[in-house]
């Protein structure tokens, strides 16, 4: 190589290093740039934020989202089981015996609502919402309590006039709220314990307390003797103190901004 050779290849070379030294200059002007615009933006939304705070939404606005959403799946579904369940009753003779025996089966009509997130394997969505599933569960169970309340009572008016007496009314809603608390608990524990087929075990338990009540109906109807009203009283007070204390859970983790359940 001569020496005019490598006088050209060396400026050459130079060129291109102050070439590259200029690219780099302006990447990091660039870069410097946009650095300063978005610490602009943050900064006018930080002071946006504390001058204009955004309003938390209340539990009662959303109850009322949670029943746009799943109120026609709550009632619509309660309301056939009632249907159904009236049109039995009618049908039968010893209509307080049986009313245990129906119950369970507003516990069923719930259960696509309540497994729902489960089912479609959402739980990890509603572990990072606001809500946090805890407002979720305790929403739709003011709706369920709600629509069951109606359904009680329209049983409990039913079974009284075709008893054509209103001395069994308070043993009639023993009749109904022992069986339903039972698998209402069930349902609630499931969901908070169960990892897996939590939906096909709670299916199970519904129909197999069906089953134990209907039994119970036929081999023991001295159960359902005035003389038996305590024992029905002793199962009521058992099976509530466990539903309120689920309650009482759910509260609290709503509170506390925790899931309640286990995300499968």
């Amino acid at each position: 190589m001569g020496d005019r050779e490598l006088e050209n290849y060396l400026q050459q070379s130079l060129r291109q290093g102050t070439a590259l030294e200029r690219e780099r200059d302006k990447k990091s002007v660039r870069l410097q740039e946009t650095i300063d615009l978005c610490t602009g933006i943050m900064r006018e939304q930080r002071s946006a934020h504390k001058s204009r705070q955004e309003p938390r939404t209340g539990f009662v606005q959303y109850l009322s989202d949670i029943f746009r959403f799943e109120g026609t799946s709550i009632f619509g579904l309660q309301a056939l089981v009632l249907c159904i369940m009236c049109l039995k009753l009618s049908t039968i003779e010893a209509v307080p015996q049986y009313m245990p025996v129906c119950m369970p089966l507003f516990v069923l009509a719930v259960m696509p609502v309540m497994f729902r997130c489960q089912y479609y394997g959402m739980s990890e969505i509603e572990a990072v919402t606001r809500a946090s599933g805890s407002q979720i569960i305790l929403a739709k169970l003011v709706l369920v309590g709600a629509a069951d309340l109606v359904c009680m009572t329209v049983l409990i008016v039913l079974g009284s006039h075709l008893q054509d007496s209103c001395r069994e009314i308070s043993r009639m809603i023993l009749y109904c709220l022992v069986p339903y608390l039972v698998c209402m608990v069930s349902m609630l524990r499931l969901i908070r314990l169960r990892r897996k087929e939590n939906m096909q075990i709670c299916a199970a338990v519904v129909f197999g307390s069906c089953v134990c009540w209907g039994v119970l109906a036929r081999t023991m109807p001295w159960l359902y003797e005035a003389s038996a009203f305590g024992i029905w009283i002793i199962a009521f007070l058992f099976f509530a103190v466990f539903f309120v204390k689920e309650i009482y859970f759910i509260v609290t983790t709503r509170k506390e901004g925790k899931l309640y359940g286990i995300i499968n």
